[in-house]
């Protein structure tokens, strides 16, 4: 049986998605304030092993989405699409392997949760021009040019939702209010997350396109072969 890397890779996005999904709205409806806080607040309580498992199917699908873009030649190593998507899925991991500063126990900026906050901006930053730069060259293309446009209007779309979070680091910055109380980062993390997460499904599933493509090709060959036989 033939190992599909793009078929196992979106769904395991869509599964990580749907986990932590699940686990904000349940809190939610529970808890609806706990919307203003960030999601990696989740690694800091009981649920921590729901929301690592979520974020580690997330980042493990990413992985194999781009081994078999490079596979079937959607894009290069080299790519700066290819080193994008390596950031947030590395960025992924250190959310989960380093959790969220806990500030009512620590006054001060931890050296773990400088890279928590360094990993969550690699990856939030990362994903939206990964999936341009993926998008961009094949917007003529003949086979995939439908599937490139709506995957390149969604990277657009969750470059829009980061505006917010420039907004707050700007005004930060220049005045006497500190960024993340500008605006309520819970909601604007929410919609940033979201947004993103579909552009990254829309990537995902166009990858699993190709892989079917390639396979049925190889298939047609093989039938045509034993024919001759």
């Amino acid at each position: 049986m033939q190992i599909r890397p793009a078929r196992i890779g979106a769904l395991l996005i869509v599964l990580g998605a749907l986990v932590v999904l699940v686990l904000d709205v349940s809190t939610a409806l529970q808890t609806p304030l706990h919307l203003r806080r960030t999601i990696s607040e989740y690694g800091l309580g009981a649920q921590q092993w729901v929301f690592s498992i979520g974020v580690v199917l997330l980042a493990f699908g990413s992985a194999l989405t781009l081994a078999s873009a490079l596979r079937h030649r959607l894009t290069r190593p080299t790519s700066a699409a290819s080193i994008c998507l390596t950031l947030w899925t590395v960025g992924l991991v250190a959310v989960v392997a380093v959790p969220k500063q806990d500030w009512s126990n620590d006054a001060s900026l931890s050296v773990g949760g400088t890279i928590h906050r360094l990993g969550a901006a690699v990856a939030f930053v990362s994903i939206p021009v990964a999936v341009f730069l993926f998008s961009r060259p094949w917007i003529r293309d003949a086979v995939w040019a439908a599937r490139a446009r709506i995957t390149l209007g969604l990277s657009l779309l969750s470059v829009v939702t980061l505006l917010p979070i420039v907004y707050a680091l700007v005004a930060g910055a220049t005045g006497p209010r500190p960024w993340y109380r500008v605006v309520t980062l819970g909601y604007v993390e929410r919609v940033l997350v979201v947004a993103e997460v579909i552009a990254l499904i829309s990537l995902a599933l166009w990858v699993w396109a190709a892989e079917r493509r390639s396979v049925h090709a190889v298939d047609s060959q093989e039938i045509k072969a034993s024919q001759r036989v």
